[in-house]
């Protein structure tokens, strides 16, 4: 028996060293930018398979419609030791059979852009945060866009070489290293790759430092002026409140702000777009050069996906912890991930008083009334499950979803008598978790163990995985005001107990 165990332990120990040696050697060249496309190179061996298959992702973490990121390839080329090209066979858009796999040592193919400039046409139905751009004074590069896997192996270390024009600094929460000429990124598998986008542009930057974490702001505007000092100051209260509001309990201690803005003639058509990283956000602009609306649009793109920090970044199911990229499982519970945070977006303001009681009810007069526009029959648990199929009605989690946080904090903030609301329950349930994911179907009985309120499992019964119209009158009655033809207001004489509801509520 001992010596069973030996050799088993032997080879463990030989199987983790055979696939140590497998690293994923990326190589491009920024400068020399050809019709719009770059040039990647790919040297990688210790493949013992017969055959594999490389692919680039269909679908990431944070969108819900499919992007097929291989539609952008092209010249795709494999190669033995030797320069012999090997067989390849293209099995659908975004992915491509190799055989014989044990003899590939690199990997060679063109990417083309997917947007030129960031403007109105190309802001509409289409998630350009998660696509890149090349141009000769700026380049927005989205990990997922360029550079691909070989399905089975996606937790091997990555190293990325890129060479660039001395003038150009990358921006970017990957760890690196900067020489003049070329920068070399490593992430320790392709999820971690995918999940810190890079900005390349002349150097305009400023460092937020803050309590427990620094946070860079990295710009480049087409109009060549410097806007990333004006747009830190603005947005240094916000995450000052954000911060206080999650009670100095930052989930990381460093994060990255990539804004990429394209001057427009006027305000006649003002877009933005923003996705959410672990450690930094992508947000794209089109304006004017008017600092005032760049920071107003800024505003709540950034408050939004920084809380993305907390959900589904820190708190998330297996379904997303091991996200398949090109057929990909999703987790029932959008109204937490999307949800949960817009309503963190708006209540955060008035609960730090960042803004006001007035302001708060107008955000959320809006939201009803939006929510109206969407299937009223529709379980938010389904539309989660069905995203892409369910695309007419995705936007309501960003309504609806936001809704239900709003009552499930109330509820909470009344079975408590104010000492625990919808914030102490997420942090307790990342507590919970310590950085696991959770199985998908557990988290409402879980929800019900962290908090110690069985109430909260009929709750969700009826108005996440159920179809229940979202008793909004009710809760809101509760902390003193009243919804009348879409309008919140004061009720006339409110008791004790519902001025002390609102008061822990919103203050």
């Amino acid at each position: 028996m001992k010596k069973y165990i030996l050799l088993l332990l032997i080879f463990a120990a030989f199987n983790h060293k055979i696939n140590a040696q497998i690293v994923y050697r990326y190589e491009t060249n920024l400068k020399t930018l050809s019709n719009d496309k770059l040039a990647v190179n790919l040297k990688i061996s210790g493949f013992s398979e017969d055959t594999l298959t490389y692919c680039f992702p269909k679908i990431i973490p944070g969108i819900y419609g499919a992007m097929n990121f291989g539609q952008y390839i092209s010249s795709f080329e494999v190669f033995d030791k030797k320069g012999k090209k090997l067989k390849t066979e293209q099995k659908d858009q975004n992915s491509w059979k190799i055989y014989p796999a044990a003899a590939i040592a690199q990997v060679s193919y063109l990417v083309d852009d997917a947007w030129e400039t960031f403007g109105y046409k190309t802001g509409r139905g289409f998630y350009r945060s998660a696509a890149s751009s090349f141009s000769d004074s700026s380049f927005v590069l989205t990990p997922n866009s360029l550079f691909g896997y070989f399905r089975g192996h996606i937790d091997h270390p990555f190293e990325i070489s890129i060479r660039k024009e001395t003038n150009l600094y990358p921006a970017t929460s990957l760890k690196k290293i900067s020489k003049p000429n070329v920068d070399l990124f490593t992430a320790k598998n392709y999820h971690q790759l995918v999940d810190n986008p890079i900005l390349y542009a002349l150097p305009d930057t400023t460092m937020i430092k803050l309590p427990g974490i620094s946070v860079e702001v990295a710009c480049y505007s087409t109009s060549g002026k410097p806007i990333s000092k004006d747009i830190a100051e603005y947005i240094r209260p916000l995450l000052m409140s954000q911060s206080k509001y999650l009670n100095n309990k930052l989930p990381v201690d460093h994060y990255t702000f990539l804004i990429y803005h394209n001057l427009a003639p006027d305000k006649s058509h003002l877009v933005g777009d923003g996705l959410e990283h672990s450690n930094s956000t992508l947000i794209l602009l089109y304006m004017p050069l008017d600092i005032e609306t760049i920071r107003q649009n800024i505003y709540g793109i950034a408050s939004h996906e920084f809380f993305h920090t907390l959900m589904p970044l820190g708190l998330h199911s297996e379904e997303i912890a091991h996200y398949d990229y090109n057929e990909p499982k999703f987790s029932k519970h959008l109204w937490l991930y999307e949800g949960m945070t817009e309503y963190f977006t708006i209540h955060m303001p008035v609960k730090t008083g960042l803004g006001t009681e007035k302001e708060f009810f107008r955000t959320v007069e809006g939201k009803i009334a939006d929510m109206h526009e969407f299937k009223a029959d529709l379980s938010m648990t389904d539309l989660s499950l069905h995203p892409m199929e369910m695309q007419d009605q995705y936007y309501n989690v960003y309504l609806k979803g936001a809704l239900i946080n709003l009552c499930l904090d109330i509820k909470l903030c009344e079975l408590s008598a104010g000492e625990y609301g919808a914030k102490d329950l997420v942090l307790d349930l990342m507590a919970h978790y310590r950085g696991k994911p959770f199985e998908d179907d557990k988290l409402f009985s879980e929800m019900v163990i962290v908090s110690g309120f069985p109430e909260l499992k009929e709750f969700a019964e009826k108005y996440i995985r159920g179809t229940e119209p979202l008793p909004l009158e009710d809760y809101l009655l509760h902390a003193g005001l009243k919804l009348e033809n879409g309008k919140i207001s004061d009720i006339p004489n409110p008791t004790p107990e519902q001025q002390k509801l609102r008061k822990v509520w919103l203050h």
